[in-house]
C-alpha cells in the first residue's frame, strides 16, 4: 500500500512540473527616446539600441547609445531594487555621458511602470540629466 501512494506522489509529482511555466516577454524599446541635459531637452534623440528585443531591461539597455547634437550617453550598467507588487520597478543605472568634450561616468535612479521608462541623475557639474523611452512588452509565451 505504502508502495502504491509512494508511486502516486512521485508520478503526480513529474505531471505538475512538465506543465507550461509562464516565462515573460520579451520586451523591445519602441517609439522616441527624449533626452534632457541641463536646460537642453531634445524631444527625438537619436537612439541606436544594442538589441531591437530581449528578455529584460540588461539585454535590450546596456550598451545602447543616446546621441544628440553635442553630448553621447552610453548605458554602461543596469541593477533592479527588489521588486515590490503594485508599485513600479526602480533601480540604478550608469551610463557615461560624453559632453562638452568631457567623459564622465553618471549614476541614474530609474522607473519603469506601465511600459514608460524614464531615468534621472545628476552630472558632476550639478546638472540634471534625464531620458524617457517606451518599452514595450512583446510576445509573451511559455516554456
Amino acid at each position: 500500500m505504502i508502495k502504491i501512494l509512494l508511486s502516486l506522489v512521485f508520478i503526480s509529482s513529474l505531471a505538475f512540473s512538465a506543465a507550461p511555466k509562464v516565462t515573460g516577454c520579451d520586451l523591445s524599446q519602441v517609439g522616441d527616446v527624449k533626452l534632457s541635459i541641463g536646460s537642453k531637452v531634445v524631444k527625438k534623440a537619436d537612439y541606436k539600441a544594442i538589441a531591437k528585443s530581449g528578455k529584460n531591461f540588461r539585454s535590450i539597455l546596456v550598451g545602447s547609445v543616446i546621441s544628440t547634437q553635442g553630448a553621447v550617453v552610453e548605458i554602461l550598467d543596469i541593477k533592479a531594487d527588489k521588486r515590490v507588487r503594485g508599485k513600479p520597478r526602480t533601480g540604478t543605472i550608469r551610463v557615461s555621458l560624453d559632453a562638452n568634450h568631457t567623459n564622465q561616468k553618471v549614476k541614474m535612479n530609474y522607473s519603469y511602470s506601465k511600459g514608460h521608462f524614464s531615468a534621472k541623475g545628476v552630472d558632476k557639474n550639478g546638472k540634471i540629466i534625464s531620458f524617457a523611452l517606451e518599452i514595450a512588452a512583446l510576445l509573451c509565451h511559455a516554456k
